[in-house]
């Protein structure tokens, strides 16, 4: 199983020189082996996902915020009547997830209607999301803190397995932390939303995002192989992240980059 980030990105792209090394495509990350496909959130960075013909192909959405919905009509291989995706979210059912996708991509906020008539776009409620993939990989649901609500997930094949964390809120909830702790514990790969700084999380208490510095106390309680901290604030320059990696990033904690690969063996 190997895993690749398309996008790192928070908020909104950032299309700039400053940000040519870390990236400035919005969440996208794809999980995959010789037999399947699997792409969590669709942020700008979905449009550089090279869809592969021929096996299940897999769609799990944290959340609806547009920075992890905005990429979906922007990879052509969503059109091509010879894909089909299954699509899911642990946050809403799959007549919620239809409409969702509807009002966010049709008339008047997009100029097509993108779900009218799609053939390829095989919508389910989790849990027959879950029974579906079972014989690919297998995936749990993670509550997390996030305005209107976030799902993180872990997937795990062939015995290794990767934690999905994006849009949490460290600290503010101690419950659904300790839960994320014990699911992420031991695990080969957490991807942590470092949007901010301890510093910067100061004044931003419930907007649902955690800090580079919880990323590190995380890494070292769960005991995790390795922890990318990932959806960068689009301020944070790649000088910014060059210079936090030196002073605040411990072995085996890294900033994730766009286009890096990361094979599970």
């Amino acid at each position: 199983m190997e895993f690749k980030l398309h996008g790192v990105r928070g908020s909104i792209p950032v299309p700039s020189k400053e940000a040519l090394k870390y990236g400035g495509n919005t969440t996208c990350i794809e999980i995959s082996n010789a037999s399947f496909q699997l792409i969590i959130d669709l942020g700008s960075g979905f449009q550089n996902v090279k869809i592969r013909k021929n096996i299940p192909k897999f769609i799990v959405f944290s959340h609806f915020h547009h920075d992890h919905t905005q990429g979906l009509p922007f990879n052509s291989a969503v059109f091509d009547p010879d894909n089909q995706f299954h699509i899911s979210s642990a946050l809403l059912n799959r007549k919620e997830i239809i409409k969702t996708l509807k009002n966010s991509f049709s008339p008047p906020a997009f100029p097509l209607d993108i779900m009218e008539n799609n053939l390829n776009f095989n919508i389910m409620n989790f849990d027959t999301f879950k029974a579906a993939a079972i014989d690919f990989f297998t995936i749990e649901k993670i509550t997390l803190c996030h305005p209107g609500g976030s799902f993180g997930y872990k997937i795990s094949s062939n015995k290794k397995s990767i934690v999905y964390a994006l849009d949490h809120e460290f600290g503010l909830d101690k419950d659904i932390d300790n839960s994320l702790l014990k699911i992420a514990s031991n695990s080969d790969v957490v991807i942590w939303d470092g949007m901010y700084t301890m510093q910067e999380i100061k004044d931003k208490k419930g907007w649902g995002h955690s800090s580079i510095e919880d990323g590190v106390i995380f890494h070292k309680k769960s005991k995790v192989k390795k922890l990318i901290i990932s959806h960068h604030a689009p301020e944070r320059s790649d000088k910014d992240l060059d210079s936090m990696s030196k002073t605040i990033l411990p072995k085996g904690v890294f900033f994730a980059k766009e286009n890096q690969k990361i094979k599970l063996t």
